[in-house]
């Protein structure tokens, strides 16, 4: 074998091994979706959509997504231990009901769009849409769930005219959650 045989092949070689382990590389980008990051606290974990990110403030998780401020959505979970009124019965009455906003001439009530319930993994929420109740022109999701010895509250406020944008990636992250107590 000749050194020059030799030099051709390895950098054939090489230059193969890089054409295909580039477009394996870029068809991967192209097919496959992201990996999402997971919020995991003591009680529950969920896949966060992409950009949003989550932090305790207080007593309470929000999430925010991608953007600066002002931001045209925000969510929170709050959990509690659970007591005598933490009912899927008493949220959804508290929930079928308009909430005020505002104080004295300038209160407004919000508009009741939806209220039931549903099944996400093993665990049955209470879920409502209020449009104008925690913001002016901003619709709110609301979710509430009862474990053995939790109550837990999910809302996530939208501007009206984005709403159906953020509700459907709050539903794509709710869908993956686990809540740990039963």
């Amino acid at each position: 074998m000749s050194i020059r045989f030799l030099a051709t092949f390895i950098v054939s070689f090489l230059l193969t091994v890089a054409i295909l382990g580039g477009a394996g590389y870029a068809v991967s980008r192209i097919t496959l979706a992201p990996s999402r990051d997971v919020f995991r606290t003591g009680y529950f974990e969920f896949e966060l959509a992409q950009g949003w990110w989550c932090e305790l403030d207080g007593t309470e998780y929000v999430c925010t997504p991608p953007g600066k401020p002002p931001r045209d959505a925000i969510a929170v979970i709050a959990m509690k231990e659970r007591n005598k009124d933490d009912t899927l019965d008493a949220y959804e009455a508290h929930l079928s009901k308009s909430q005020k906003l505002g104080e004295g001439t300038n209160a407004t009530s919000s508009v009741v769009r939806k209220l039931g319930r549903r099944a996400i993994g093993d665990q049955l929420w209470v879920e409502a849409l209020h449009s104008g109740s925690e913001i002016a022109n901003f619709d709110t999701y609301y979710m509430g769930t009862t474990t053995a010895g939790l109550g837990i509250l999910v809302t996530l406020s939208a501007r009206s005219d984005k709403a159906a944008e953020y509700i459907g990636r709050m539903n794509e992250m709710i869908t993956t959650l686990r809540v740990y107590q039963r």
